[in-house]
């Protein structure tokens, strides 16, 4: 860059200026020195700069990431003591099935004894008593397991619509990770997609001829790139008011051909499939 800025700087397309003094030579010499060192070195801090946001927002995407992993760690020992209490309910299940039978087996012996007792001679009064005791005690325990195989099917439906709302938290999770990135990588490539913007621009110039034309104009150009850099659809989009003007400027671009392009397909396709407006007002 600096030897462009040099040979824009000693071999410009303007007439040959009449013969100066050796000392005011020298004198321009040592300005236009300075000028490339000031260029070169502000082009190195912007450099650097950008270096560091680049590492800030890489650490900064990487302590993200680090808590929704660690969110997404803490899900999943949640899932396990779920499952570790499902397992524990699912013995109990068992046990209390086995509970159930024994009941039943009681049950169908209590009958068998109602059965017998109703065939020996007429019972006291207080041995009826107690039988319906005995069969109103039955009728409670059987009612209560009733209501706790209902309660055992609501808790299963309730880890059931849990076990969905993990599910659900985890998918957002990722989707919430994989926006960050994409809107990373969009930023990365808007940047860089400026920088080539940049070179596009000094590359434009370096091909303009200044010869014969008033100072100050500037025109909005668009122009469209093809594999290889190669420029296409070159027009004037506004006007310097200067017809001139505006066909060199547009010279000027199909000159520049083929620009520089980015190795990364992705980023190159990106520019490929965009019109480029820049305004160009080149320096005398």
């Amino acid at each position: 860059m600096g030897v462009v800025l040099i040979f824009s700087f000693h071999f410009s397309s303007k007439p040959t200026p009449t013969p100066k003094p050796m000392v005011n030579i020298v004198k321009a010499a040592a300005v236009d020195k300075e000028q490339v060192e000031l260029e070169l070195k502000r082009l190195k801090d912007k450099d650097e700069k950008k270096k560091t946001e680049e590492l800030n927002r890489e650490k900064e995407l990487a302590k993200k990431e680090a808590e929704i992993k660690k969110k997404l760690q803490n899900e999943e020992k949640k899932l396990n003591e779920i499952k570790k209490k499902k397992e524990l309910e699912q013995k109990k299940l068992q046990d209390e099935k086995l509970r159930l039978k024994k009941l039943e087996e009681e049950k169908k012996e209590l009958e068998k004894k109602q059965k017998l007792e109703k065939e020996k001679a007429e019972k006291t009064a207080e041995e009826k008593k107690k039988m319906e005791e005995e069969r109103k005690k039955k009728e409670a325990e059987q009612k209560k397991l009733d209501e706790e195989k209902k309660k055992k099917a609501e808790e299963e439906k309730r880890k059931a619509k849990e076990e969905e709302e993990r599910k659900a938290r985890e998918k957002a999770l990722q989707a919430e990770l994989e926006a960050e990135l994409e809107a990373e990588r969009e930023l990365k490539d808007a940047e860089e997609i400026e920088r080539y913007i940049s070179a596009y621009k000094r590359a434009i110039h370096d091909e303009f001829k200044t010869l014969g034309l008033p100072e100050g104009l500037s025109s909005d150009i668009r122009f469209s790139l093809q594999e290889g850099g190669k420029v296409i659809n070159v027009s004037i989009v506004r006007s310097s008011g200067d017809a001139l003007f505006d066909k060199r400027a547009e010279n000027a671009v199909y000159a520049a051909s083929p620009l520089p392009i980015p190795t990364d397909t992705i980023l190159f396709n990106k520019m490929k499939s965009r019109d480029f407006v820049i305004e160009f007002k080149p320096k005398y």
